[in-house]
């Protein structure tokens, strides 16, 4: 139930996007500014690179950290604990010259991400039950956003005022900005944890009903499958064109804008179809599934006909968009009760997958060639048809979404 009155939830919905837009702003820089982090900290390109894996790492351990926590912080501190990190880490690489430093940066930035999600997720998932689905499709789009003015506001920083820092200063006072709003909130909290020995037991026996539950593991195997689809596509879209259009790295790059565009437009558009009740939530993620299928075959098939690869890029981007949100939402509403364990597990296989499948795709390349390797994402995106399918007849009433007004 939404206990918050409408204001006040339009305000906490807002405060969420606004999380979503500096960690969409803040976590696209360092990868946009490779070259002057490297050259600032006096390290090659393939060394400064590193720093991605410490991120990932990072963002693990953060996971894992906040599952602990939330049973013993409220939410709101966590959200807040986790903006502070991304602020003052990304500002720390901006302006540092060491490379440890750097690294250093990057693991604090990896944590924040942890803790955002998982107290995110949590705030969401109590706070908007029943419209979880579209509302976390507006936040995450607004992610997509934040993803696409980081670059821009870097590339205008960079030519104006030739200023490195300019982005991620504007990416931190975003994240300040929000940290006050949250500060002046009083989200919905869970249940505290058990405070004697009985209740203890009593609740670790409850989360292992949850994890023995078949449901909660079709729902992880989909949620990874999508991470899969999704970073693969758009870690080797851009080296995909340039190979096979024999264009400049100029020219190609701009396919990975168009997938953002789409995928964040995929967002807005879902949850406003969720909103107004034009489809249903299953109708929406199985619709979302067969397009992502199609254009990811097609990208395939043609990576070296330029305009084709850019159109079929913004679409697989716009059909990929509500899956993430839609499977996490179902999966939130189903396990409420065990909100923090069920978002870890969600949110830890969605970063093995990306760590595993774009790595395992590079290495591919030479034997299997780069149309081979791109058709690997749209396998991900069908092979998530028959959990999906287990999970709706196991758990059909999992699958409502509905709009309070």
């Amino acid at each position: 139930m939404v206990n918050a009155t409408l204001p006040n939830r339009r305000l906490l919905l807002m405060t969420l996007g606004l999380t979503y837009i500096a960690i969409g702003m803040l976590g696209t820089l360092p990868s946009a500014s490779l070259v002057r982090l490297a050259s600032n900290t006096h390290v090659s390109l393939e060394v400064a690179g590193g720093m991605f894996t410490i991120a990932a790492i990072g963002g693990m351990l953060g996971v894992v950290l906040s599952g602990f926590l939330i049973r013993y912080i409220k939410p709101k501190y966590l959200l807040m604990l986790g903006l502070f990190f991304v602020g003052s880490g990304s500002t720390t690489i901006a302006l540092t010259s060491s490379f440890p430093v750097l690294l250093l940066g990057q693991m604090v930035i990896g944590l924040a991400f942890g803790f955002v999600d998982i107290s995110l997720n949590t705030i969401a998932t109590l706070a908007f039950q029943e419209t979880l689905s579209s509302d976390l499709n507006t936040i995450h789009g607004l992610f997509g956003l934040g993803a696409l003015l980081g670059p821009l506001i870097l590339a205008l920083g960079l030519l104006f005022f030739n200023s490195l820092p300019l982005a991620y200063f504007a990416g931190a006072s975003v994240a300040a900005i929000t940290i006050l709003l949250v500060l002046l909130q009083q989200p919905p909290e869970p249940a505290r944890h058990a405070k004697n020995a009985q209740q203890k037991r009593a609740a670790n026996r409850e989360l292992l009903k949850v994890l023995r539950q078949g449901l909660l593991w079709l729902m992880v195997l989909q949620i990874s499958m999508y991470s899969a689809a999704e970073m693969g596509f758009r870690n080797w879209i851009v080296t995909a064109v340039s190979q096979s259009a024999t264009v400049s790295l100029a020219l190609a790059a701009p396919v990975a804008t168009a997938f953002f565009i789409g995928l964040t437009a995929g967002r807005f558009f879902g949850a406003q179809l969720l909103r107004r009740g034009w489809i249903s939530e299953t109708h929406l993620l199985y619709t979302a599934l067969l397009g992502g299928t199609f254009w990811s075959v097609i990208v395939a098939i043609f990576p070296g006909q330029l305009l084709i690869s850019y159109a079929a890029s913004a679409l697989v981007g716009c059909f990929y968009g509500p899956l993430y949100p839609g499977i996490m939402a179902i999966a939130s509403r189903r396990f409420v009760h065990a909100i923090g364990p069920v978002s870890s597990m969600m949110i830890i296989s969605t970063d093995v997958a990306s760590m595993i499948v774009p790595s395992a795709m590079g290495l591919l390349i030479p034997a299997l060639g780069i149309n081979w390797v791109m058709a690997i994402p749209a396998l991900c995106c069908a092979l998530i048809f028959l959990p999906m399918a287990l999970a709706n007849r196991a758990q059909p009433e999992a699958q409502t979404d509905h709009y309070d007004g």
